[in-house]
């Protein structure tokens, strides 16, 4: 055979060759498309699946006792955002994850009620126990360890008796036990004379108290100072409790803890699905009877409020004679006691006729301006109703703070004469109505 023959030969050869491998490349790729057709026509299902709509917030309600009075919480959330927190065990650091708590309301039940537990075992004064009671009771004048948060609370404190000149002070101790509104609760047969007054209040003074916050520690200067923060422990539980939630995530609430209230962000409105600002009523200074009927007794509400701010919180606190009073024989005397004078803000004869307007309440709230704390206003609350109207006006419009007075002409507050300082008008009128919001129910009413 010819060189020019097998030179052909091997041309057509390779030339089958070539054509083969592309043959055979072309159809793994088409059997390699078919394979990944079959798995998206498979697999289509999962990988578009829809997404899943978040379960809509809702309002958990939840309510306790602690400091010797009531605590009601409202928080709006998804529940499934409580539900991934009770399955973290964040309630109780003994529990394992997967002995979590049978429903949401339980679980923030168990997280409110151990912050407020633990309030009442560092501030109570009834508590033998307390770190509060235990300072009290100590005559060393040698700086006192105590817990962060009660050199927060008596700082607080002090920050606003020196802000009012003393119209409140915490060490109004020996005063309050003296009226029995302490614990203390031997019957008075008769008002503390004069004498006896003055002998008291030679204990008295919150110059006489210093505290340090690092290390957290409270001193006392002479021997026998105590200190009392029923005037403002209600507040800083409040603010402890929201602290606790907001930790956690939880950015819509209302908490009241004995009438002192602090609420942040939106409540749902489950009627039209909504969510709307919180809204709060301050009752009328009424005092009645005190019977079988009328602890249950739904208040008459003088104004609402409502805390349109749905980023930053809003306090309210109301100081008041209403509801915390004594009587011995035929004189009728409030809980508020002026430390200044050491006797009580109202004393009444209850046998006169009523022929003289008195103050019933004083109600304080913070705003976007004074970013005060629930603490803050539960003390201002009880300075001002010391201060009175024209000395707390004075100094509220000074200090920026909206401050409402409202006096009453008789027990039964027919007719409700109020007087508000220039930042409650200027700064929240908006929020305050004389009449109900429509379709929008009262969450707290404050009580003193």
């Amino acid at each position: 055979m010819s060189s020019k023959s097998t030179s052909k030969a091997k041309q057509e050869s390779e030339k089958n060759q070539d054509d083969a491998q592309q043959s055979g490349t072309g159809g793994a790729v088409v059997r390699y498309a078919i394979v990944i057709a079959l798995c998206f026509f498979f697999l289509k299902p999962y990988l578009f699946k829809p997404k899943e709509e978040p379960i809509a917030p809702q309002t958990f309600k939840v309510r306790g006792e602690t400091m010797g009075t009531t605590w009601n919480v409202s928080i709006a959330a998804s529940p499934t955002k409580i539900v991934e927190l009770n399955a973290q065990g964040v309630a109780d650091k003994e529990k394992e994850p997967d002995e979590a708590f049978n429903s949401c309301e339980e679980f923030l039940a168990r997280v409110i009620q151990a912050k407020l537990d633990f309030v009442d075992s560092v501030a109570s004064t009834y508590r033998p126990d307390s770190q509060l009671s235990l300072f009290n009771q100590s005559e060393s004048t040698e700086w006192f360890d105590v817990a962060p948060e009660l050199a927060r609370v008596v700082q607080i404190a002090l920050d606003v008796a020196r802000q009012t000149n003393g119209a409140f002070d915490p060490t109004v101790a020996p005063l309050v036990n003296m009226y029995r509104f302490g614990p203390n609760k031997t019957p008075l047969v008769e008002l503390p004379s004069d004498d006896v007054v003055a002998a008291a209040r030679e204990s008295v003074g919150y110059d006489k108290i210093e505290t340090r916050i690092d290390p957290p520690a409270i001193r006392k200067s002479v021997p026998n100072v105590t200190l009392d923060l029923s005037g403002v422990a209600k507040g800083f539980a409040v603010d402890l409790v929201a602290e606790t939630l907001e930790e956690l995530g939880l950015n819509d609430y209302m908490i009241e803890v004995g009438g002192e209230i602090r609420a942040r962000g939106l409540k749902v409105d489950s009627y039209k699905n909504v969510q709307t600002p919180w809204t709060l009523g301050i009752q009328k200074p009424e005092i009645y009877q005190r019977d079988a009927d009328s602890f249950s007794r739904v208040p008459d509400i003088h104004c609402f409020i409502r805390f349109p701010n749905k980023n930053a919180p809003g306090a309210l606190a109301t100081s008041g004679d209403y509801n915390n009073y004594l009587q011995c024989g035929a004189v009728r005397f409030s809980h508020i006691i002026d430390p200044r004078t050491g006797k009580p803000t109202e004393i009444v004869d209850a046998d006169a006729p009523e022929a003289t307007e008195r103050l019933g309440s004083v109600s304080v709230l913070s705003n976007d301006a004074n970013e005060l704390s629930c603490a803050q206003v539960d003390a201002y609350a009880t300075a001002f109703f010391v201060l009175g109207s024209e000395e707390g006006l004075d100094l509220a419009n000074r200090l920026l703070i909206p401050v409402l007075y409202l006096f009453r002409s008789d027990d039964a507050a027919t007719n409700v004469r109020e007087l508000r300082s220039n930042p409650f008008n200027t700064q929240i009128e908006s929020r305050l109505s004389n009449e109900p919001f429509v379709d929008e129910p009262v969450e707290e009413t404050t009580k003193q």
